[in-house]
């Protein structure tokens, strides 16, 4: 995980150096993919104060698919999907066929500069799930009721052809939601933080 977190920060400093001599404008239909670790852990409490941590390596993907409103200002769906594998649950290893995942569904909007600078934000709904071994006993995965969450992401990117862009980026995302089982409301929450490498396949002009 350290070796592609280098590589990852390498990569986001080489494309904030390497900035577009010349005006950059994105048009038309966009989509964008993230893929890179991330980090903060998964918070949830119960009403008689039982608590559970999660953490563990986390490997985050995103995706967003949309189109211009104008050039350079775009609106999309977007999914995320970050993957905690091998999960620690209060300090109790899990194997790494287990996984605890964070997914996201929801929309945003996309602004970039003319060198090529971006920043995201979407807003949408989360829930958590809990995947196991497949048994007869128990079900292979379980999951929590969806809630509110957000993120943000800012970057750089740098031309390879009139249509792909690749860069890097930091993002932020929150999620809160309110998980209620018959007898039982758990509050659940997360902040992570995370780095990942950018690309983007869209109509790229130059002036």
């Amino acid at each position: 995980m350290k070796k592609i977190f280098l590589l990852l920060l390498s990569t986001v400093i080489l494309a904030t150096l390497f900035a577009q001599k010349t005006p950059v404008y994105h048009k038309g239909f966009y989509l964008s993919l993230g893929l890179g670790p991330s980090f903060g852990d998964i918070k949830a409490k119960d009403g008689v104060n039982n608590v559970i941590n999660v953490r563990g390596s986390v490997l985050a993907m995103d995706m967003q698919i949309g189109g211009s409103l104008r050039p350079n200002l775009l609106v999309h769906g977007a999914v995320r999907v970050q993957t905690v594998i091998s999960p620690v649950v209060n300090s109790v290893r899990f194997p790494d066929s287990y996984s605890f995942d964070e997914n996201f569904i929801g929309a945003g909007i996309t602004k970039y500069t003319t060198a090529n600078f971006f920043a995201t934000a979407n807003i949408g709904a989360a829930y958590y799930t809990f995947s196991i071994p497949q048994t007869s006993f128990q079900p292979s995965s379980v999951s929590t009721d969806p809630g509110f969450s957000f993120n943000v992401k800012v970057g750089k990117e740098w031309l390879l052809s009139k249509k792909w862009g690749l860069g890097g980026a930091l993002y932020f995302s929150s999620t809160h939601l309110t998980n209620k089982d018959p007898g039982s409301t758990e509050k659940w929450s997360s902040n992570r933080f995370g780095i990942c490498v950018h690309a983007t396949f869209n109509k790229i002009s130059v002036n």
